[in-house]
Order: structure tokens, then sequence, then C-alpha cells
């Protein structure tokens, strides 16, 4: 692996599915409180032992219903869904990743007042909670996972809207300060899916937009953008955190996977798209897979929708993935895969595609496949290892960091013929500094047509 260096490369509509739970409440008006309120159905489904439950929303009128929260929502302590789709009117998406943004028609928005959580689950084992069909926005925490570490709680998102109007529309002023979506640092999470129905949007949240500690699998979102995935609406823009924040490295972490229907769009933010950062404790890298992603881009990948701060004096602070880990892990950070749809597409961001910041043993990573390019880190480096900007190569490659600060391959000589390209290089690495066999990845500059970035 190089240092600073610039690698330059090449509907259907499903249903629901059917909710069979013991015990079904009500949602019969938009009210804070009282009888037919979320808050009500939430404290009865808490009291009947027999779960799992559904919260289904029967508001009467047009669409869509706004619920004002006034104060703090009681923790969740059965296993339960609570499902907007069940409102008239609701549909849910369509549009696959290919076709484009969310056609997600919401009718329930729930608003709160800035300093509460919405939904938490407030026992470490046992519950298995899905949440899906929804609007919010306003809350210091909209869902909020269960502390203490090996809980087996499980939070499953699907089909919904953080921190945006019900429209997927940025909401403006209104939702400002350090609010998150999603914090699940301690407790399992499903966050979106490879299904149609089940992307969510995530953004406009002032703080980072989801904070992972694992297992979590995060699939299938739009994060950062507009509905229609081709306009950014930032996450971080207040607390200058990453959009997906993870500060604990407990794995297993999936971020995107090989399918296309597992792809996130990550673009628009305001500093990183995925920060890997755990500054005070041993990373774990171990089963942590980020792939299939587009980050930077718009939901087609050929646009720029750069993730990064707008302040060029800044821009080397912000971009694609950053690795934050001053600890030690002999395992590296999978990014991207050999597989078909395993590479992301890191493109056009503002600072660099993968950046460490630290340049400590913790933050070893193995990008493989990625597509990387116009990408603006310091001297237009795709990848920054050490110093920023290129780096120049040491004898014998002797000294120590991330990837062991590897010394790049100097190509000597290159030549093709049809299909066959022979490529003679030399790296400059002694075998008592570097782990062998090393690995050199080469990659194809696509130019013209198709091909050709915008």
């Amino acid at each position: 692996m190089s240092r600073s260096v610039q690698w330059l490369a090449a509907s259907v509509v499903l249903a629901l599915p059917a909710l069979v739970h013991a015990s079904v409440f009500s949602v019969l008006n938009t009210n804070d409180s009282g009888s037919g309120s979320l808050r009500q159905a939430i404290i009865d489904a808490n009291a009947d032992s027999a779960a799992p439950h559904t919260i289904q929303f029967a508001i009467a009128g047009i669409g869509p219903h706004t619920i004002n929260v006034a104060s703090q929502f009681p923790g969740v302590m059965r296993s339960m869904t609570i499902d907007g789709y069940s409102q008239a009117g609701s549909t849910v998406n369509t549009n696959t990743p290919e076709q484009g943004g969310l056609n997600t028609n919401l009718q329930v928005e729930v608003v709160g007042p800035g300093n509460v959580y919405f939904i938490y689950l407030n026992t470490t084992s046992g519950l298995d909670v899905t949440v899906q069909g929804l609007a919010m926005r306003g809350f210091s925490i909209a869902l909020l996972g269960v502390g203490g570490n090996g809980g087996t709680s499980r939070l499953n998102v699907y089909g919904n809207y953080f921190g945006t109007n019900v429209d997927g529309s940025e909401i403006g002023a209104g939702q400002s300060g350090s609010s998150v979506a999603i914090n699940c640092a301690q407790s399992p999470l499903q966050l979106g899916g490879p299904l149609a129905w089940q992307r969510n949007l995530i953004s406009g949240l002032g703080g980072a937009a989801i904070v992972i500690g694992g297992p979590a699998i995060i699939e299938g979102n739009l994060i950062g953008t507009d509905a229609s995935g081709t306009s950014a609406i930032p996450n971080g823009a207040f607390s200058n955190n990453a959009a997906i924040t993870n500060f604990t490295y407990r794995a297993p972490i999936r971020i995107g996977g090989a399918q296309a229907g597992s792809r996130n769009l990550i673009s628009g933010n305001h500093t990183f798209a995925i920060s890997l950062g755990a500054p005070l404790q041993i990373a774990n890298h171990d089963g942590l897979v980020i792939k299939g992603n587009y980050v930077g881009t718009d939901w087609s990948g050929m646009h720029a929708l750069p993730n990064g701060y707008e302040n060029p004096a800044f821009a080397q602070y912000g971009g694609g993935i950053q690795l934050a880990n001053n600890g030690s892990d002999p395992n590296p950070a999978i990014i991207g895969g050999f597989a078909d749809g395993e590479p992301n597409l890191i493109a056009f961001n503002r600072g660099s595609a993968i950046t460490v910041s630290f340049n400590a043993a913790g933050e070893n990573f193995d990008t493989r496949a990625n597509l990387l390019h116009h990408n603006h880190g310091v001297g237009e480096a795709n990848i920054e290892i050490g110093a920023l900007g290129k780096t120049a190569n040491d004898v014998d490659d002797a000294d120590a960091g991330a990837n062991g600060v590897q010394n790049w391959p100097v190509v000597v000589s290159a030549s093709q013929a049809g299909n066959q390209l022979t490529v003679t290089y030399r790296v400059d690495t002694a075998p008592s500094n570097a782990s062998y066999p090393l690995r050199i990845d080469f990659y194809a500059n696509v130019q013209g047509g198709s091909g050709l970035w915008l």
C-alpha cells in the first residue's frame, strides 16, 4: 500500500413483511399524551408482557400528520414494531439505488423539542425493536440503543426520514445543534437493508448522523443528501463529526455490501463520510468491512456531491473515510473488495478519499479495488498516509506508522499488447520492515464516453 498516492480507476415493488405480533396498540391522534397518543401506546405496550407488539397509526384526516413531542418519551421495555407505514396514505420507496433517490411517501412525522430522545431501548438484553415509516427530527438523539458492552437488545430501522422535512427536503434553521439520528454505540443495529422499502434518508443532523460501536449493518441508505440523492443536506455541521462515526471498533461492522441494494450513498456531509476513530482505545478492525458504497457523488456516481469542509483552508481535515486511532491493531480495516460489487466509489471529496490522522499502527487499512478519483487532498492525494501530501520513499522503508508507512512502487516500464498489460516496478522495502509477499494493485484510468467523470 502506498502512502499518499493517486490511484485512478476506471423496480420491483416489494410488499412489507407481514407483522404477526401479540398485541396491537393504535395511535389515533397527534396529541403529545393521553388516550390515543403515541406516548400512551408505548406506555401500554410496555405494560403488556405478551410481546412482541406492534404500534400502528390510524390518525383521522389528510396527512402528513405531525406529532410534537413536549418531553421525554418512556424507554421501550418490550419487543415491538412502531409502524408508520400503517397510516393511511403512506407508501414505501420502490426506487433501487440504480434508479436514483427515494419515492417514499411518509404520512407521520414526529418532531422533538431538541433536548430529548425519541425512542430508546431500556434494557440491555432480550429486546427486538423495529422503527419504520416515520419522519423524525428535532431530537438530541432520535433512536438510542442500550448501554452496556455485550448487550443483545437489537434495533432495526427501515424506511424512515431523519433530520429532514417529511418530503425529504432540507428543514433549514429548525434542525440545529448536535442532533444525532441513531446512536447504537453498544447494541446491535440493522440500519436499512438491501430491499428498496428498507432504505432510510439520514440528513441534516447537527452531530454525527449515526454513531455505532458494533455489531452493526448499515446498508442501502442515503446519508447527507435530499430524497432525490442529487443535493446535499449535510450532517455534522454543528459538531464537525463525520456522518458515520465509530468510536469503539467493536466488531462486526459492515457498511454497505456487494449487492447493489446494499449500497449506501454517503455524500454532501460537512466533514468526513465515515470516521473510524477510537483515540483512547485499542482498535479492533477484525470484522470491519466497508464495501460497495458511493462516497462523494450523487446517486448515479457520475456527478460531484462532495464530503468535506467548504472552506479551502480546512479541506485536508475532511473527505471520504478517516481512520483516527492512535492505538495499535494488527487487523486492517477492509475497505472495498475484489469481488463484483465490493469496491467503493470514493470521488470528488474536498479532502482525500482515505485519510489517517495520527499515522499510527491502529490506523491500518486494506484498500481493495476501490475507484478513487478527483479527491482533493493536499497535493491532490487520494490516499493520505504520513505527512499531508506526497511523502518521499525512504531507504529500505524503515519508518513506521499506518500500514507500516509502506513505500510506494516505482514503475520502471509499462507496455500493452492487446489486453495484456506488462508492468515492471520496484519497491524499496527490506524484508525486515514489511510483511512479504507484498500485494501491488494497478488500476486503469478510463477516459471518454461513459467513463468520463463530470
